[in-house]
């Protein structure tokens, strides 16, 4: 089993068979078969099987793409850094976001990452620490900014804290609710989360936890959206609710159209954070960018008088 061989698998894959990846990559259609057929032959199985709407994966197929994009992805990675260690300023970063490090943090440290390293591309993933954790464990993200919950095993990650973030329950200016001082007056109202759909329902939802503290079943939760941007348009515009940060109330473009219901019930305080892997260490344009959102949250309680 080789690199190349693995990238040809992933090709076939992506492309849904081996004609259309053969034209993609400008490689004979003869030669991809060829690689194709050496890597089974490597792997002692069959990795695809024909059906009337073209190849589809075997079991060992599924398995083994699961495990060449670790591989390939780690040595995409080693290779930028090693470019980068040369000097080369240019690479990719795949940062995962949660809402209230997307607000304000992200685009107060950009303009002056993009500054300094004008080559660098900027991958931005929006979503919950049920999400991004694992995908800084799994190595598809570089760097998360996240809540982290607790209690959490950071074994293998290092965790930086930069700032407390408090959720509130925010509707639409307006929001036949916006009276209500409990949890409890808002049970049957329909709900939004930012994020993923397997965050839905998971011990350390703010929304969760805090129906489950009220003795409530589980919240209505009619929309599981990953942008913060639809979310905030969606309640701006409907009676969905949805706990957010507190900053959410300030964003340039909603602040005039949502509204905090402040009811009674405590809700946690989390702690955002930036998290990467321990091992390998980042790659120096990731590791510039961390340091940067380390310093811009130190500057803004600072400002605050945090």
């Amino acid at each position: 089993m080789t690199l190349q061989q693995l990238r040809d698998f992933r090709a076939i894959v992506s492309h849904g068979g081996v004609r259309a990846a053969a034209r993609a990559l400008g490689v004979s259609q003869a030669g991809l078969t060829k690689s194709l057929t050496r890597l089974e032959e490597s792997v002692q199985a069959e990795l695809f099987v024909r059906t009337p709407r073209g190849v589809a994966l075997t079991a060992f197929g599924e398995s083994l793409l699961e495990h060449a994009a670790v591989i390939l992805r780690e040595c995409d990675r080693a290779e930028a850094n090693l470019n980068q260690l040369r000097g080369d300023e240019a690479g990719e970063i795949d940062l995962g976001v949660s809402p209230a490090p997307s607000i304000h943090l992200l685009p107060a440290v950009l303009p002056e990452f993009r500054r300094r390293f004008p080559r660098a591309r900027l991958h931005v993933q929006h979503g919950l620490a049920h999400s991004l954790l694992p995908a800084v464990r799994s190595g598809q993200l570089d760097i998360a900014v996240t809540p982290v919950p607790e209690p959490f095993d950071d074994t293998g990650l290092h965790t930086i804290p930069l700032f407390p973030t408090e959720p509130s329950i925010v509707g639409r200016r307006g929001h036949p609710r916006a009276h209500c001082r409990s949890i409890r007056e808002l049970a049957d109202c329909e709900w939004i989360v930012t994020g993923v759909a397997d965050s839905m329902g998971v011990p350390g939802s703010s929304i969760v936890d805090l129906f489950a503290e009220a003795g409530l079943g589980p919240p209505n939760i009619a929309v599981v959206c990953d942008s913060l941007f639809d979310t905030l348009s969606l309640i701006a515009s409907t009676d969905l609710l949805a706990p957010l940060p507190q900053t959410a109330l300030t964003h340039s473009l909603m602040r005039e159209g949502l509204a905090r219901i402040p009811i009674v019930e405590a809700q946690k305080v989390y702690t955002i954070c930036v998290v990467h892997r321990a091992s390998p260490p980042l790659a120096p344009i990731a590791a510039s960018l961390a340091a940067m959102l380390v310093s811009y949250a130190k500057i803004g309680r600072g400002l605050r008088g945090a």
